[in-house]
């Protein structure tokens, strides 16, 4: 193999763009992409030369950088377009060192940006970026920990034009002017965590209809009012649209499904908050989601289905081949009618599932109770996980035929109980009763014996807290099992 520092210096280079091309625009750590870089400068002579004499490769700055690293970067950069991240992994919760000396140190120069990710604390700090001359920008991502708003002229152009290289716009709590130029002929689109400055839904709709290029939109505006006047507007089609992920009132959603069409979507994610819903858009907005949902998923897929606590259900389908395409609706504040209208009925009875698993999670008795009666029917539950939850309702479900004379979760092989309360004898009678063992509470053996006795399970995983497990039942589950059907574990308190 050839020594690198006897490779050709246009190779050098590339090799050396490449492997940190990761880091140009995203950092999960301290060591940024100059940090990176510095520390190849110190491997030779022939190293440092070759990057010092690179322009291109100075042209990554993070906030969490010196300030005298940053200001030779900038310099060594020359004319080279600026990638500037400003705003580190947690800067939610803390305003990082060095900001304001890094927007002052960024503002001369640009003309230069690329790429420009940065927390504004103000409506000053965003309108100054904002009117900066940007010719080259293709990516800005204003971010800030409170809502502000930007005003503007109406209408008016920002970075000094009409951005015609601008492709991707992220804006979390912060508003500027929705007919702004900045808001067209975008591929990307992030609106985020208004609350009294968020866009209307009318002006939404007019923002998406002047980007018809529109590859990915996430709009996360939960606390938006609903949708008042009429809801008709003139449908359009984003042709491009792969990646959708919306969080808004039912309402919203319901307008903009109904409005837009996406024949290319690939990936959705639909969280629908019912608090304070008068459900009225609920049927049609199930229609919309029925009409969605085989545009992403064409062929066989399994789904994944989490209820936490008594407010939110969670359903996440995945394709069996082992794909990338997303379905995700997650209800909040949701009640058990509603949840068997947007999920079983629009969904699960239309598109069956190849295969289900549920995902307990905190849930109580008496919402897991009736969530079941509304599942009751639906076919290829094969496994379910437990957290933290009242497992009762369901150790009673399974233990004999429900309403629809079976067998309640008649496919289940696995069933994973991670410190739940439970009653040991409901585990152990529920055990006894699907081996065909015992009738079970409140019917007799001939009753029972009518309908066929589901499979023999494939695995039982019981862990406890220590102290905390009643060893003489689950023994006698053990029993039943047989070997290598089970896993009981008793984990000590760290």
């Amino acid at each position: 193999m050839i020594p690198l520092h006897q490779l050709p210096i246009e190779i050098f280079v590339l090799i050396i763009t490449r492997a940190l091309e990761p880091l140009r625009t995203f950092c999960w750590s301290r060591s940024t992409y100059l940090a990176r870089l510095v520390r190849l400068c110190q491997v030779c002579k022939h190293w440092k030369d070759v990057i010092d004499d690179t322009p291109s490769l100075w042209t990554a700055i993070h906030v969490m950088d010196p300030a005298v690293i940053t200001s030779t970067a900038i310099s060594r950069s020359a004319g080279h377009p600026l990638y500037i991240t400003a705003a580190p992994p947690d800067w939610l919760y803390r305003s990082p060192d060095g900001l304001d000396e890094l927007i002052n140190m960024a503002i001369p120069h640009s003309t230069r940006w690329r790429w420009l990710q940065v927390i504004v604390r103000s409506s000053e700090e965003a309108l100054a970026i904002m009117n900066a001359p940007a010719p080259l920008l293709q990516t800005l991502d204003l971010k800030s920990t409170t809502q502000i708003r930007v005003g503007s002229q109406k209408g008016g152009a920002a970075l000094g034009g009409d951005n015609p290289q601008l492709r991707r716009l992220g804006l979390y709590r912060v508003a500027i002017p929705w007919d702004s130029c900045l808001l067209r002929g975008l591929q990307h689109l992030s609106i985020s965590e208004l609350f009294s400055f968020a866009p209307s839904c009318g002006e939404i709709l007019g923002i998406l209809g002047a980007c018809p290029g529109l590859v990915e939109l996430k709009l996360s505006l939960y606390n938006a009012g609903a949708v008042e006047g009429p809801k008709r507007s003139t449908p359009f089609t984003l042709t491009e649209l792969r990646s959708l992920s919306i969080y808004l009132d039912l309402s919203w959603t319901s307008a903009l499904l109904e409005t837009i069409r996406f024949p290319s979507v690939e990936s959705v994610s639909l969280a629908l908050n019912f608090n304070n819903s008068d459900f009225s858009d609920l049927p049609k907005l199930a229609q919309h989601i029925q009409a969605l949902f085989p545009v992403v998923f064409k062929s066989q897929y399994e789904v994944l289905i989490t209820i936490t606590g008594s407010t939110c259900l969670c359903w996440e389908p995945r394709e069996t081949t082992g794909g990338s395409r997303e379905f995700k609706i997650t209800a909040m504040n949701i009640p058990v009618p509603a949840a068997k209208e947007c999920i079983v009925q629009t969904l699960l009875h239309r598109f069956p599932a190849n295969a289900i698993e549920f995902y307990l999670n905190t849930t109580p008795y008496s919402h897991l109770w009736a969530i079941l009666q509304e599942f009751d029917g639906v076919e290829g539950v094969n496994n379910i996980r437990a957290n933290y939850s009242d497992l009762d309702a369901v150790l009673a479900y399974m233990s004999g035929p429900t309403t629809r004379d079976q067998w309640g979760f008649p496919e289940l092989e696995q069933l994973s109980v991670f410190d739940c309360d439970y009653d040991p004898e409901r585990l152990l009678s529920m055990v006894e009763a699907r081996y065909g063992l015992q009738a079970g509470d409140g019917s007799d053996v001939a009753d029972k014996n009518q309908f066929d006795l589901p499979p023999p399970f494939q695995l039982i995983t019981i862990c406890h807290k220590d102290g905390e497990a009643d060893w003489d039942t689950l023994e006698l589950v053990e029993d039943i099992l047989g070997p290598g059907c089970h896993y009981f574990h008793e984990r000590t308190e760290r």
